[in-house]
């Protein structure tokens, strides 16, 4: 099976070569580096000796970036999100090594690998005195295998923050079904809810904002 490793890059190759060298490299496999859209010559640099590498060693195997805007948090965990949903469609084993680049970043990615379930990737990091470490998974299930095709119907009328009345209206579901899946959608952090004189309006949170934009990817 062919494997694609994503790694988060900062301004040196050697958290991609270890991984390389550490699970090998077949032709089809692909590498994926994760990298702020803002340029960096140092990251610039560092792309390229990790392409230098590929061409020398293992002309058969890709190499891909994909940039993240890292001030817009809900925006780069969706990026990566559908990264990995992506390469999960077409069969690979997915490995994310978070060994490199900016803080903020690697917590997007680790975000974007725990909402994505324990079976969509392998994630990996290697410490500051070079220990490798297998990180282990957060999440057995992922938010999106919980999910059915109406919940995304309410998720998408919640961007209006409607009623609940309102709501089951635009999701064409029946009332009291609209109620049920507010309540447990709210209980998984997607929704959040306020009354204001006998009304309740639904609201998406920061999360249900992130899964409304990858749900039709998924």
């Amino acid at each position: 099976m062919k494997k694609t490793i994503m790694v988060t890059l900062g301004y040196t190759e050697w958290p991609v070569v270890s991984s390389l060298v550490k699970h090998g490299l077949e032709p089809g496999d692909r590498i994926v580096t994760i990298v702020p859209s803002k340029s960096d010559a140092r990251s610039s640099a560092a792309i390229q000796e990790i392409r230098n590498f590929l061409s020398k060693f293992s002309p058969g195997v890709s190499l891909e970036v994909l940039t993240v805007d890292v001030v817009k948090f809900e925006q780069a965990v969706a990026t990566v999100l559908k990264r990995l949903f992506k390469e999960k469609k077409e069969g690979r084993n997915v490995i994310v090594n978070l060994s490199g680049g900016m803080r903020i970043l690697i917590l997007e990615a680790y975000t974007a690998l725990v909402l994505s379930g324990a079976g969509a990737a392998v994630s990996e990091i290697v410490t500051e005195d070079k220990q490798e470490l297998v990180l282990p998974t957060l999440s057995t299930v992922g938010v999106f295998s919980l999910l059915k095709e109406s919940d995304f119907r309410v998720l998408e009328a919640a961007k209006n923050s409607e009623s609940v009345v309102a709501l089951a209206k635009t999701a064409r579901l029946p009332l009291a079904t609209a109620y049920r899946r507010v309540v447990a959608l709210e209980k998984m952090g997607l929704l959040s809810t306020v009354k204001r004189d006998r009304v309740r309006t639904v609201s998406l949170t920061a999360l249900g904002r992130v899964v409304l934009e990858v749900f039709p990817e998924k």
